[in-house]
């Protein structure tokens, strides 16, 4: 990444009194996770099951028509991917560039890692639900009271600061993910002073916004080092 776009996006983070992550899939797989293909990490941590069940990797086996298979899966991952995950070098310099403003996090990633790497549970919305509890992918359409008390909270937030400066993260969040997308957008819009950056690989794309936009196509993982080392 160009280091005067490094630097505007250091000088917006520092700057923010509100910052927005939304996250997906992406975000995991520049943690090197990936629940979509059978690479070093399944062979090691699930090659047992996946020979047992015939299963060809992560999702596949969260997702299986047998309840038993279900089961055995959401149990190996509740272990691999929350009790026994250190926070990658990338969170830990997320919350570290983060942690000055009040945060608050989207994602449909289901492995707690937000959690984890210390941000706030209150403030983390996880639309798909989560390893720690249970995967319900229509979580938004139906919320529980957690659901609820989250999304109230990141009005309350929006409302308080929708006069000062908000920056918004979106990391690693396909086309296909509308939901993210739309939440991260109409915030933009409500924010008088919004400052909107993409992280994405080669599907770097413009929000449905009116605010300042920063475009960053490539691994966030040294895109976040050089941030880092150009914050202000």
């Amino acid at each position: 990444m160009e280091t005067a776009k490094a630097v505007r996006i250091g000088r917006a983070l520092a700057e923010a009194d509100l910052v927005i992550i939304g996250a997906s899939n992406g975000l995991d797989m520049a943690e090197g996770f990936n629940l979509f293909c059978a690479d070093a990490h399944f062979q090691e941590a699930y090659g047992d099951l996946a020979q047992a069940d015939g299963i060809g990797c992560i999702l596949q086996g969260l997702a299986s028509p047998d309840a038993s298979v279900r089961r055995r899966w959401a149990e190996r991952f509740h272990q691999k991917e929350y009790l026994e995950y250190e926070p990658s070098p990338l969170m830990n310099g997320l919350r570290r560039l983060t942690e000055h403003a009040d945060t608050f996090v989207v994602t449909c990633n289901i492995d707690g890692h937000f959690a984890r790497a210390g941000f706030d549970e209150n403030r983390i919305l996880e639309t798909e639900g989560n390893t720690r509890t249970s995967i319900d992918e229509r979580r938004l359409d139906h919320p529980d009271a957690l659901a609820i008390a989250q999304l109230d909270e990141l009005a309350r937030l929006v409302q308080a600061h929708r006069n000062g400066r908000v920056a918004i993260l979106e990391l690693g969040v396909g086309l296909r993910n509308g939901v993210i997308k739309r939440m991260l957008a109409q915030i933009a819009n409500a924010c008088e002073h919004a400052t909107y950056i993409v992280f994405n690989y080669s599907q770097a794309m413009a929000p449905d916004a009116s605010c300042e936009t920063i475009l960053v196509d490539g691994d966030m993982a040294p895109a976040f080092e050089e941030i880092a080392r150009c914050r202000p």
